[in-house]
């Protein structure tokens, strides 16, 4: 199969096909709205973030609607995921768990009605799934930390698939060797925004044309592509019945396995069991506790994880609930103990929530099994 190829309506961002159906989107822009009826300056850091993340939610909508009409054309291409004002909105449930549509239209897939994952855009070949990633953002180093978990999430929905990513970056983007082999880049002209904003600003008083629809046997809805299920939460669990053997070493057989690396690009972090409060406070020696008092801790339990870095390596982190119901997160670092919130409506607290009831007493650790944790995983490196 020949590689896809850019045409020149994509490259040029040529927006004249399109007719209104970009002001059918949903955008954020009441506070740059709000700032350009102020008369704020548009040199102002403050104008320049606001017009930047509308510039973003519209390179994002341009980049799927030219992407939908090039898979019209595209004989490649068999089938193309609708979202956003192109799908049929009547047949949308609100479901627990699969590749679906979440609340601003976005194609996600959940897990115990979280977003674990989103996708710009998303399409099939023969033999390959790919998914869209389109940014006007410059550096690239954010978006390739991004791509191992969605690459991974898919590898395990689709495994009879190929997974490749088509990544559309605007003109002046850096570290385009960085990328995965599995990934194609486009590269389009720089954005001018001006003509869509300035209907914003009109507001009600502009009248939008009709919104155009595409019917064609390739444009097919999220919620009816056939996936192999990923147990999110089960899948922890298993994780954290298998990672630690009966002497409380870590299973490294267990986590340099195929699969589970799959995993570890899915998860921020796995569950390994927990440690006592009073024996944690044992870990930090001689560091500052001034941030951990444990007067205003609510639960005696600290969760130990496993987080792969960015470089691949390892690292134990942990997670401690806080009487006024706040779930810290604690790394402890040579010199120094970093503690930040997590957030209440996040995956951590669900997942905190769901490994509380499948820990035994075989799964508690003491100081000398975390070190001895600490030493094994010291070299451990996945790509």
């Amino acid at each position: 199969m020949h590689s896809l190829k850019i045409n020149t309506q994509i490259k040029t961002l040529d927006i004249t096909s399109l007719g209104d159906n970009l002001m059918y989107y949903t955008y954020h822009t009441k506070h740059l709205l709000g700032l350009i009826k102020s008369g704020v300056e548009r040199d102002t850091q403050q104008f320049i973030s606001a017009y930047n993340g509308f510039r973003g939610e519209l390179y994002e909508n341009i980049v799927y609607e030219l992407l939908l009409q090039y898979a019209l054309k595209e004989e490649q291409i068999t089938k193309f995921v609708l979202k956003g004002p192109h799908q049929n909105l009547s047949n949308q449930e609100n479901q627990k768990f699969g590749l679906l549509m979440d609340k601003s239209q976005q194609i996600v897939y959940k897990a115990g009605f979280k977003d674990v994952s989103e996708y710009d855009a998303m399409f099939f070949t023969n033999d390959s799934v790919y998914y869209v990633e389109s940014t006007i953002v410059q550096s690239t180093v954010g978006l390739r930390k991004r791509l191992r978990k969605k690459t991974a999430l898919l590898t395990m929905l689709f495994p009879k698939l190929k997974v490749n990513a088509l990544i559309i970056l605007s003109d002046g983007a850096n570290g385009l060797n960085k990328f995965p082999d599995n990934c194609t880049i486009w590269i389009t002209d720089n954005l001018n925004a001006e003509s869509i904003l300035e209907k914003h600003i009109i507001g009600k008083n502009y009248h939008k044309a009709p919104f155009v629809r595409f019917e064609n046997e390739k444009f097919i809805e999220a919620k009816d592509i056939k996936i192999d299920y990923f147990k999110y939460f089960d899948t922890l669990g298993w994780i954290l019945k298998k990672s630690i053997n009966p002497d409380k070493s870590i299973n490294k057989n267990f986590f340099m396995s195929k699969t589970v690396s799959l995993y570890m690009d899915i998860y921020s972090k796995v569950y390994l069991g927990w440690i006592e409060q009073e024996e944690f406070v044992k870990l930090l020696q001689s560091l500052d506790k001034s941030l951990f008092d444990q007067k205003s801790i609510s639960e005696s339990k600290v969760y130990v994880t496993l987080e792969k870095l960015d470089d691949g390596k390892f690292m134990l982190m942990y997670y401690l609930k806080f009487s006024n119901t706040k779930l810290k997160k604690i790394e402890i670092l040579p010199n120094e103990l970093k503690m930040s919130d997590k957030d209440p409506k996040g995956f951590t607290v669900a997942e905190i929530k769901f490994i509380k009831h499948c820990l035994k007493p075989s799964n508690e650790l003491i100081v000398s099994n975390i070190k001895n944790i600490e030493k094994s995983i010291a070299s451990w490196k996945q790509p």
